[in-house]
């Protein structure tokens, strides 16, 4: 007999807590104003679904966003909004299709709404608008394996939710159950579903405690089946209690290696747990062993080695003695190949460069203690070195320390008649607990099915179990398909067409994919999205005169680079003529010449810096003119402390500076700045990335982070973090013209080709107009090094040396802002958007409106005098802020030419209407 008690408790026991998914609007929760809850259990498989109305009580629309860190084998598999009335379902696609979607439509103050994976395990959606005085109902369902003996909803909140209410339903297996009513007399038993069901409503209900009931129980079965037939295939899920394996003390180890991650986001793991887990498995090993320690961030530091016997005292302390600071680079571990094991303590959420390391054959052992940790890489790192995963959020330290400790069986493989069982995935491939899961397609109507356990000499025990067609639960075959993700999932790379199908097909939200529900039918033809079932017949009649549009699009792009680049040489060719200019000093257009463009300088940046700093002048001489950048030197309170120290107290003061403005990215790129300054680089380094931590995934600060480290010829890390964001905003013609300036900086000069071609190449909507500036820089790269490029792909008529004696070049880190270039030159006149040609030829590209530029001013021969830049924060329409604009500005004389003299600024403007002059060039007689 089944055991099943069912208790309704409302906060027993020590179960960890966290709030009510609440909808965050200028860093305020919104009230809810109905909420309800439901719970469905098919074995140890559990989906809740969580419907939510939030209520907004202020006068205009908002935009509203929240984040949830996801436990261990926790899925999204649901997302719906409310739109015109009607619930309608998000449908997954491309993440960064998705996001373009959503941010095409958000300009048009529509409905939209989107949904998505961070890094490491984070589950994060933005919805607009949230109507004033009106209300928005959300729908997120997860899915997840339950560990343990109790089903959690840890959320509890004091507030009163008006309307509340919870559904459970427990499905019944294949086998006869009865259910023991000790604790709870409301559960209902309904035959015609096969399940145990509870409903609760009440009004004005506040949640002050968790939602926690008991699993069901495997006593005398072994087994429960459930299934799900759709035509000739029929998924089944079986649940077993697999038989009582064997442990052995494993060999002790005499080498160790300790790879620590104190990066910014380690400070969110509970490092007194895995202190205790370590002290713990020193004590337990006899003798005395070797144990090196590497701590690492964006860079593997010194390792430090310990000799440890029963005393850890002073590997302990020097472990304590870390501090968080930096961003997460995993390709900083290097698998040390003497030690007898690795131990890897990290929440393993990367922000720099990509995941692949080599295992090589020594047991790695990865812990986490934290919610959103990346627990696929690490338990990529533990399984398939033949380690394990330990994860301290959901395990004690009795069964972490046995995992240490210990060779656990565990299951080995499957045993089948051939073509009556296929596509069979377990639940785990590390140690099993009391339940282990398998799943897979039936083919005809029956079949024998074993399960073979075992360890390092093979297979010791054995279950067999008749699989047949039973009660059918159509969430089964989503239950197989989840499983097979998670196993294709530790070679992401190889198996990716097959995870996004499957992602599709079952609703399963996996990394590179999101949510996104769109108003109209309109908006999923315009970005060619397929749309929930109801509106899916209206879809497929319009699409068809898209995909015929697509066809004649590439002629037309070609005609428009034609059109550009015959009018940037016709303003080339007929300059105005100035007296004091002499004529045998032109070194001319088109194909010859001795011409040497620049490619964009490696340059040390000044200071991002406040409205009320100081001034002072750097003056670069040379030749015949001249370029003066006016820094700022950043003023606030920390910042004069830590000018005023000796370096070597820098550290103390930085840390105590650093609890209060841990948030805040100027504070970093400040500190930094000034630490590159001194010559301490690997420090600045260090601190500058913790940036990119803030906020996983956000272009804005990962260009601010890129640009300062190619500034400082960090051209490895630089392009790592320019090839992210490559990868989440693809649609940005920008995102492809930072890489391409980052090659050709690093004497990668065919990668910078190709990607200043490709911009070419395609239509960028409303950033078409970048393409008056690649031809610029398109034509200075081909000057300068054509013999060491393959020009095949590159049309002929594109290519014209263009020398100039004056190029500005401006751009800025965020979306949605408008920053303008100024330039007034000797006769007072003022180059800009509404006066983009002066007398003397100077002349300003298009005007980008809505963020990122760059725009650019040029001047093909500058008379005698003064030319003053001048950078104007005209306005700015983000919906979310993320703190002051930060803008780059490369001026430089003579570009194109032997003479080429180029300097760099990097500011911050963060009042709509504030202007700031920021260099001038001079040039003499």
């Amino acid at each position: 007999m089944i055991r099943y008690i069912l208790l309704m408790s409302l906060l027993f026991g020590s179960v960890a807590m966290g709030k009510l998914p609440t909808l965050v609007v200028e860093k305020k929760s919104l009230q809810i104003s109905q909420m309800s809850v439901d719970i469905e259990i098919v074995g140890d498989i559990a989906t809740t679904t969580l419907d939510i109305k939030y209520y907004n009580p202020y006068d205009r629309d908002l935009i509203g966003e929240f984040v949830m860190p996801l436990q261990e084998g926790e899925e999204i598999s649901r997302y719906a909004l409310m739109v015109n009335g009607n619930l309608r379902e998000g449908v997954v696609i491309d993440k960064v299709k998705a996001r373009q979607a959503f941010e095409a439509v958000v300009r048009k103050q529509i409905d939209p709404g989107i949904a998505n994976l961070t890094k490491g395990n984070f589950f994060k959606t933005k919805i607009y608008p949230i109507p004033a005085k009106g209300y928005k109902r959300v729908v997120v369902a997860t899915t997840q394996r339950l560990k343990g003996a109790y089903y959690t909803l840890p959320i509890e909140d004091q507030k009163s939710i008006d309307e509340f209410t919870l559904d459970i339903k427990v499905i019944k297996g294949d086998k006869r159950e009865n259910i023991k009513l000790d604790e709870f007399n409301t559960i209902h038993v309904d035959e015609n579903d096969k399940a145990y069901t509870v409903h609760f409503q009440k009004s004005n209900f506040s949640l002050k405690k968790p939602i926690k009931f008991l699993l069901p129980k495997l006593d005398q079965q072994d087994h429960r089946l459930f299934t799900h037939t759709v035509g000739k295939k029929t998924y089944f899920y079986l649940q077993v209690k697999p038989p009582l394996l064997e442990k052995s003390i494993k060999k002790a180890p005499k080498k160790i290696t300790i790879y620590w991650d104190n990066s910014h986001s380690a400070g969110k793991r509970d490092i007194k747990s895995e202190l205790s887990l370590l002290d713990r498995y020193m004590k337990s090993i006899d003798g005395i062993k070797s144990v090196k320690v590497v701590p690492f961030n964006y860079r593997a530091d010194k390792k430090r080695v310990f000799r440890v016997g029963s005393d850890t005292t002073a590997l302990i302390r020097y472990l304590k003695s870390l501090k968080n600071d930096g961003g997460t680079n995993l390709k900083s571990i290097k698998v040390d190949k003497d030690s007898d094991e690795v131990l890897v303590f990290s929440d393993a959420v990367n922000t720099i460069g990509g995941e692949d390391i080599a295992i090589g054959k020594k047991p790695i052992y990865t812990i986490s203690s934290t919610a959103g940790s990346n627990y696929g890489f690490l338990k990529k790192l533990a399984y398939k070195s033949g380690g394990a995963f330990i994860n301290l959020y959901n395990h004690t330290q009795k069964e972490a320390l046995e995992l240490l400790l210990s060779n656990s069986e565990r299951f080995l493989s499957f045993g089948h008649k051939k073509g009556e069982l296929r596509e069979l995935y377990p639940s785990t491939y590390g140690a099993i607990g009391k339940r282990f899961g398998v799943v897979g397609i039936l083919k005809g109507s029956k079949a024998k099915l074993t399960l073979n356990y075992g360890g390092v000499d093979g297979v010791t025990k054995s279950q067999t179990f008749t699989i047949t067609k039973s009660n059918d639960r159509s969430t089964v075959s989503r239950i197989w398909a989840s499983q097979k993700i998670n196993y294709l999932s530790f070679d992401r790379v190889k198996n990716r067409k097959t995870i996004d199908t499957l992602s599709k097909i079952y609703s399963i939200l996996v990394k590179g994919k999101a949510f996104i529900v769109l108003d109209s039918v309109d908006d999923y033809v315009k970005y060619e999205i397929v749309p929930p079932k109801e509106l899916r017949a209206e879809y497929n009649k319009r699409i068809l005169n898209i995909k015929r549009r697509k066809r004649d699009k590439q002629k037309e792009i070609k005609a428009d680079n034609l059109r550009r680049i015959k009018e940037l040489k016709k303003w080339y060719r007929n300059p105005p003529k100035i007296k004091e200019y002499d004529d045998k000093d032109d070194e001319g257009g088109g194909m010859g010449g001795d011409i040497q463009p620049v490619e964009e300088p490696v340059l040390v940046s000044n200071a991002m810096n406040e409205r009320e700093a100081t001034s002072k002048a750097k003056k670069v001489k040379k030749e015949d003119s001249s370029i003066k950048i006016l820094a700022w030197t950043p003023n606030a309170p920390y910042m004069k402390k830590l000018r005023s120290l000796p370096l070597k107290s820098f550290d103390n003061y930085y840390y105590d500076f650093k609890e209060s403005n841990s948030n805040r990215p100027a504070f970093y790129i400040e500190v930094s700045d000034y630490l590159f300054k001194k010559g301490l680089h690997k420090r600045a380094i260090r601190v500058l990335t913790n940036a990119v931590e803030l906020d996983l995934e956000n272009p804005e600060l990962l260009k601010v982070v890129a640009k300062r480290l190619m500034d400082e010829g960090e051209y490895r890390l630089s392009i790592a973090i320019y090839r992210e964001i490559k990868a989440l905003r693809p649609e940005e013609p920008q995102s492809y013209r930072d890489l391409a300036i980052a090659y050709q900086s690093s004497k990668q000069y065919q990668k910078a080709l190709d990607y200043y071609n490709y911009i070419l190449s395609k239509e960028w909507g409303r950033f078409n107009d970048i393409k008056d500036v690649i031809f610029n820089e398109l034509n200075a790269l081909i000057s300068q090094h054509r013999k060491s490029l393959n020009l095949k792909r590159v049309n002929r008529a594109y290519i014209y040396s263009m020398p100039l004696d004056v190029r500005i070049v401006v751009s800025w880190s965020s979306n949605n802002t408008d920053i303008d270039l100024w330039v007034i030159d000797p006769d007072g006149e003022k180059c800009y958007y509404s006066y983009p040609n002066t007398k003397m030829g100077g002349k300003i590209s298009r005007d980008f409106t809505r963020g990122y530029g760059p725009e650019e001013f040029t001047l093909r021969r500058a008379k005698s005098g003064k030319y003053r830049v001048i950078m104007h924060y005209y306005s700015e329409h983000r919906q979310s802020i993320t703190g002051p604009v930060t803008i780059y500005g490369t001026l430089t004389t003579h570009y194109g030419t032997k003479r080429v003299k180029s300097e760099k600024i990097m500011i911050q403007l963060a009042k709509d209407k504030e202007d700031m002059e920021v260099g001038v060039l001079e040039f003499k007689k």
